[in-house]
C-alpha cells in the first residue's frame, strides 16, 4: 500500500481523513425539541399511579359520620375485620388477592378503587366505600343467603371505621394480641335468635314450650327440650347441637340450623355466662 510520509513525521493514509464525530448532526431530533414535549411530560408524571371510581359528593354525604372518639384497633378494628372480613380476606382464603388479616395487605392499592385503606381520609378508603354500599356490585360483606350470615355492616361500625382511618389508621407492628369482644343476649343473641328461631319458638304456642322471645325463657327451656343453654357449659348446652342441625332428637333436625358464624356466637355467649 503506498503511503507518504508527512511533514510532522507521521504516517497518514491515502484516502480522507474521517471527519470529526463531534461535528456529526443528529440524524433525529432531541426529545426535548419536540413540540410540546415539555408539557406532555409534564402531564404524565402528574397523572395518579391507580385511577379512583369517583364518588358523586352527593353519595358521600349519605356515608355514616364517622365517631367522635378514640378508636382502639386491637379491641375493635381487628374483631371487626375478623368477624366480617376474614371469611374471604384472610389467611385461608383471599378473594380479589386482597388480605385483611394482616397490615401489608389490608393497606394494598386496589387496581379500580385506589387504596383500601388511606390513612387520615376515610372517604377515600375503598374499605369503607364499599361496606356503606357506594360502589356498584362491591357491597362488602357481600349479603348472604341466611339469617346472620354475611350481615352488611352496622352505621355504627362503619363509623367506627371511619373513625379509626380519619385518626391515622394506626397498625401496630407484630402479631395481634386477639381481644375477645364482650356477647350479650340483647342485643346480640336476642336478634340472632330471633331472626333464625322466633317463627316457631316464640309467643304461647311456641313450639315445644321453648321461646326466644326472652333472656329468661331461654334459660328455663321447654317442655320438649329441657334445659338447653347451662351458662359457662358448652357440653351440656345442647342449644349448640341443634343450631348446628345435629340434634337427631327432634324433627327436621337440618331445617334448625344457622350459619357458622352466627352459631360462633351463640358458643362464645354461652362460654361468658349467657347474660
Amino acid at each position: 500500500m503506498n503511503s507518504k510520509k508527512d511533514t510532522r513525521g507521521t504516517w497518514s493514509l491515502p484516502f480522507p481523513r474521517s471527519p470529526s464525530i463531534s461535528r456529526l448532526q443528529p440524524m433525529t431530533p432531541k426529545l426535548s425539541s419536540l413540540p410540546g414535549w415539555s408539557a406532555l411530560w409534564s402531564a404524565l408524571w402528574s397523572l395518579p399511579l391507580v385511577a379512583q371510581v369517583p364518588i358523586p359528593p352527593a353519595q358521600l354525604a349519605k356515608l355514616p359520620p364517622a365517631l367522635k372518639r378514640p378508636v382502639d384497633f386491637k379491641t375493635e378494628v381487628y374483631p371487626l375485620f375478623k368477624a366480617a372480613c376474614f371469611k374471604c380476606h384472610g389467611p385461608e382464603k383471599q378473594k380479589g388477592k386482597y388480605r385483611m388479616d394482616t397490615r401489608e395487605g389490608a393497606f394494598k392499592v386496589t387496581d379500580d378503587h385506589g387504596p383500601a385503606i388511606q390513612a387520615g381520609q376515610s372517604t377515600k378508603s375503598a374499605i369503607i366505600l364499599m361496606a356503606a354500599g357506594l360502589i356498584d356490585e362491591m357491597l362488602m360483606p357481600p349479603p348472604g343467603g341466611k339469617p346472620g350470615e354475611s350481615d352488611p355492616l352496622t352505621a355504627e361500625q362503619i363509623g367506627m371505621l371511619r373513625a379509626w382511618i380519619d385518626q391515622g389508621a394506626v397498625w401496630p407492628d407484630g402479631p395481634i394480641t386477639e381481644v375477645v369482644p364482650t356477647v350479650r343476649f340483647d342485643p346480640d343473641i336476642q336478634k340472632l335468635l330471633a331472626a333464625s328461631c322466633a317463627k316457631c319458638h316464640s309467643g304461647a304456642t311456641a313450639e315445644g314450650g321453648f321461646s326466644v322471645e326472652s333472656l329468661e325463657r331461654v334459660l328455663n327451656g321447654g317442655k320438649s327440650y329441657g334445659r338447653v343453654v347451662v351458662p359457662g357449659d358448652l357440653r351440656k348446652s345442647s342449644l349448640l347441637t341443634i343450631l348446628a342441625g345435629k340434634d337427631e332428637d327432634i324433627p327436621k333436625p337440618e331445617a334448625h340450623r344457622i350459619p357458622e358464624k352466627s352459631l360462633k356466637q351463640v358458643e362464645e355467649w354461652i362460654r361468658q355466662g349467657a347474660k
